[in-house]
């Protein structure tokens, strides 16, 4: 019994002392520098981006899409655990009906995924063909050159 005293006893001051032990130790030059151009950074991004870019609509739409999908399942376990606790056959309905709206929910975020990753197909006019006009070779013409009539396939 006395050491279980003593440890409770020892882990209380150590509760007590390390936190101001660390906090002393990230007061030091070399941190506050990196927290000021942490800081300095971050700034920097924010005044930089345009609230019509395409990256800040993205990541706003992302951050969305989390809290959404992060919603539905704090909802899903919430009546999860409700229906297990209450022993509630409709609180279980609810649940089986949460966790199909997460399944569609899915479903469009991957069909929208892959619609933005496949390739565009872009449409080329294609002009007509127009019918090409060959001058005829007089049969004279045609027996002075026999190399052109003939194909040679030399191996090197």
């Amino acid at each position: 019994m006395p050491i279980v005293l003593f440890i409770l006893i020892a882990g209380l001051w150590a509760a007590f002392l390390l936190p101001s032990f660390f906090d002393h130790r990230s007061q030091t030059p070399r941190s506050t520098t990196r927290d000021f151009a942490r800081t300095k950074q971050l700034l920097a991004t924010v005044s930089a981006s345009q609230p019509d870019g395409e990256d800040y609509v993205r990541r706003h739409t992302q951050v969305r899409r989390t809290r959404v999908l992060l919603g539905l399942a704090i909802t899903a376990a919430a009546t999860l655990i409700v229906a297990t606790w209450t022993g509630s056959v409709p609180w279980l309905w609810a649940t089986i009906a949460v966790d199909l709206v997460i399944a569609g929910y899915v479903t469009v975020l991957l069909a929208i995924k892959r619609q933005r990753y496949q390739p565009r197909a872009s449409v080329v006019s294609i002009a007509p063909r127009q019918p090409q006009v060959v001058p005829a070779v007089p049969a004279a013409e045609s027996d002075s050159y026999p190399e052109s009539q003939t194909v040679r396939v030399i191996a090197g």
